[in-house]
């Protein structure tokens, strides 16, 4: 009797990942699971089964694969869908013979000092920076790179711990404050060590990520995204609307599969964040070995009709589908932006306001009696609302910030400010 298999995505019960098990659906004419710790206590019925075992951990997965096994059940590939399984699920695809990203990859994607040091050695412009984990070597390091600088955890995401310093005082308060995403995050996430980078500022808001299928030898763009930061000191990302205006800049596309092949990443989509200097200069900053998050992956399926889970999923199953890509232009423009009341306690929360005929959903997460915090990181949304255009911007617009303020003004009541 022939074995029967299926597909194990990690992550894909994650927030504003939903769409990944249709796009899994769309690649593979297989059973897809996914894992949870508690998949008794915590069922999760969208999927055709679930792993009971840490998607975190390789030796939890590895255990529960075996169980099924002994039933006739064997994983035809494991597919991570955010940074935290990046590293479980390419283990486990090489425990069992599968493939998957190379461990110097996975390492180089996940660890932000080994990621500079990959591009450095590629001659991929990246900021200058030095890793650090105590005050001193701190101010050692801003003696170096110079000040203003960016410190940021080396193995963290979603703008958590992010932190502009212009004055060594700052620094040393904000290598405190990202210590402190760290001891409240890092068990829970399997962080890398209490290790953080002190970075050379490129002094603009103007960013993109790019949105890059890979592939063994070459690499496609899908699209890039335009970003939009929240007010410094902080990085928070408050809204991304594919495409970009700067999707069809050859340089920009050209920089960003560069990045990939430096890192190695040979299969799936990868997440290329790149900042413009003053004088246009493209620096990349970070590059992820998995798809966009905050909803940037259900943004391009609404701008081009295609489902980019499905390219991840393909690709990881060993499929070529680079063309795809490429035969698939956008027909219209689509954002997600981020709900941001100002800080206080949330007195009310009005949910039937009315909505711009351009709001195609909203989500609000927070309720009556919540403080609101300056937007720091993920953490600190109240919701958000996606929204759609039957037009492709040629240049920057800031509608979906715009947009995203009016409806939060219009959303929560807000009292007392609250301490930050």
């Amino acid at each position: 009797m022939p074995p029967k298999e299926y597909v194990l995505l990690l992550g894909a019960d994650q927030y504003l990942r939903e769409r990944a098990l249709l796009g899994a659906k769309q690649a593979v004419d297989l059973p897809v699971w996914a894992a949870a710790e508690d998949a008794v206590r915590k069922p999760n019925r969208m999927f055709d089964n679930m792993l009971s075992a840490d998607p975190l951990d390789p030796d939890s997965l590895l255990k529960a694969i075996h169980a099924h096994a002994e039933q006739g059940w064997h994983p035809r590939i494991v597919v991570p869908l955010n940074d935290w399984t990046l590293g479980s699920a390419n283990t486990v695809n090489r425990a069992l013979g599968l493939g998957g990203l190379d461990a110097t990859v996975v390492v180089n994607a996940r660890n932000k000092h080994a990621m500079k040091q990959a591009l450095v050695a590629a001659g991929v412009p990246t900021p200058r920076s030095l890793p650090v984990q105590s005050e001193q070597e701190l101010l050692d390091a801003i003696d170096a790179v110079g000040l203003p600088v960016v410190i940021k955890p080396y193995d963290f995401g979603g703008s958590g711990g992010v932190v502009l310093a212009t004055t060594r005082e700052e620094a040393v308060a904000g290598l405190a404050e990202a210590k402190g995403v760290v001891a409240e995050y890092g068990s829970l996430l399997k962080i890398q060590g209490d290790t953080y980078l002190v970075e050379q500022l490129v002094d603009s808001d103007d960013e993109v990520s790019v949105e890059v299928l890979c592939g063994a030898g070459r690499a496609q763009v899908l699209t890039v995204t335009e970003k939009y930061l929240s007010p410094r000191p902080w990085f928070a990302e408050m809204a991304h609307l594919v495409p970009s205006h700067r999707t069809a800049d050859q340089d920009l596309t050209d920089l960003a599969v560069r990045a990939c092949t430096a890192l190695g990443i040979d299969r799936g989509l990868a997440h290329v964040e790149i900042k413009f200097a003053a004088d246009g200069t493209a620096w990349v900053i970070e590059v992820a070995a998995r798809p966009g998050g905050d909803g940037i992956m259900d943004q391009v399926e609404r701008a081009y009709s295609l489902n980019p889970y499905r390219l991840h999923v393909g690709s990881y199953l060993g499929s070529d589908l680079l063309d795809v890509v490429s035969a698939t232009p956008p027909t219209k423009t689509s954002a997600i932006a981020f709900l941001k009341c100002s800080p206080g306690r949330i007195l009310d929360v009005r949910d039937d306001i009315p909505l711009p005929p351009e709001v195609r959903s909203m989500y609000i997460g927070a309720k009556r009696g919540d403080l609101s915090r300056s937007a720091k990181n993920w953490s600190t949304r109240e919701g958000y609302i996606e929204l759609e255009w039957d037009e492709l911007f040629t240049e920057k617009t800031w509608l979906p910030v715009a947009m995203a303020q009016k409806v939060a003004d219009d959303t929560f009541v807000i009292g007392e400010a609250a301490d930050e």
